[in-house]
């Protein structure tokens, strides 16, 4: 399909955020509707997450309505698709919002509406056609402890996935290496695990924090190389809470030489403005961990470039959501350095990059 077809213009744009959330009130009641079976058997709790959905549905929709690609949203649904139908809600379910959601904004915007009602057709027409779900971005080759790794780390063996970490760290001498070829496909693996709903959040969480722990620990005992004259700023925006991939690529470019402020989770944008005017770093790395982040990292960017003019830093992105949808690393309005720790710091040690 062509691009253009999916396109609106900035002033049809402020139309469609202003209707937002009376379109998520229009499609829940019309869903209910059709499926009060569903909606009695998830209760309060689940009429809620499915309010959270379509928001952040409608959030993820706006890229394509600025860019044209339709890609990555059909995407998103293949993703949304695995995630209820593992919990037990059917696909109608939401082929049955994209039709809701398509009524009300042909109702509300009229001709203005014609590039989301085919973005929402496109995205049924795909669903029903039974489209995979997107694999997440290809790891580097995972070493022999990976597999194993994540099953013990789920299991609360603590001991035992320790000493798996520990023996391909003396295998390597390497904390970038370890968290690249075992944390990282480990954890991969068991985010789609929880996507199956095969493990809990609980479980997740605690294969997080094992792996948060080794990576401190090792890091208080790993020699650095010499300073490299070069400073870079990390952090997670405001809304994001993940830190483990942000740990990782700071701890990468510290132990390369680089002077290191990781300002951490739930990071305000005036707090990440104040610093930089007050450290001027080189390289500044932001984090997208879920689709819901990228629309606060892409105004966030916005905020720095307004900020700093041509003085601004040089910006880059990265997490889970680049990883999955690296075409939207230009929508957001910075680069992507790499897939992972080690490629982002041979990509940062590049000549740098003219401010966008």
């Amino acid at each position: 399909m062509p691009a253009n077809l999916f396109r609106m213009d900035e002033g049809a744009l402020v139309r469609y955020r202003g209707v937002q959330s009376e379109a998520i009130r229009y499609s829940i009641e019309a869903n209910e509707k059709a499926f009060p079976e569903i909606y009695a058997r998830f209760g309060e709790t689940g009429r809620n997450a499915c309010v959270r959905e379509l928001a952040l549905q409608l959030d993820f929709l706006r890229p394509t309505l600025v860019t044209g690609d339709i890609s990555p949203f059909i995407a998103y649904l293949a993703w949304l698709v695995q995630v209820l139908t593992s919990r037990g809600v059917p696909l109608q379910v939401v082929t049955r919002s994209l039709d809701d959601l398509g009524k009300f904004f042909e109702t509300k915007l009229g001709v203005q509406a014609i590039p989301i009602i085919a973005a929402l057709s496109s995205g049924r027409e795909a669903l029903l056609a039974g489209i995979p779900v997107p694999n997440i971005c290809a790891c580097p080759s995972r070493w022999k402890e990976a597999e194993f790794y994540s099953e013990a780390a789920l299991l609360g063996k603590q001991g035992d996935a320790i000493a798996l970490l520990e023996d391909a760290f003396t295998r390597a001498d390497s904390l970038p290496l370890v968290a690249v070829h075992v944390i990282q496909p480990a954890m991969y693996d068991v985010g789609r695990l929880w996507q199956d709903n095969r493990v809990s959040v609980a479980e997740e969480h605690l294969a997080t924090a094992t792996s948060e722990s080794w990576l401190a620990q090792t890091m208080a005992r790993a020699k650095a190389a010499p300073d490299n004259g070069k400073r870079v700023m990390f952090a997670s925006l405001a809304g994001n809470q993940h830190m483990l991939g942000l740990n990782m690529v700071a701890d990468a470019f510290e132990l390369d030489g680089w002077a290191v402020d990781n300002l951490g989770k739930d990071t305000p944008i005036e707090t990440l403005v104040e610093r930089i005017r007050d450290t001027r770093p080189h390289l500044v790395g932001l984090s997208a961990t879920l689709p819901q982040h990228l629309l606060g990292l892409r105004q966030a960017i916005d905020r720095l470039r307004r900020a700093f003019g041509d003085a601004c830093p040089r910006i880059a992105v990265g997490g889970l959501a680049i990883n999955q949808f690296p075409a939207l690393a230009d929508w957001v309005g910075a680069e992507v350095l790499g897939p992972d720790a080690v490629a982002a710091v041979a990509a940062a040690a590049v000549d740098e990059q003219p401010c966008r």
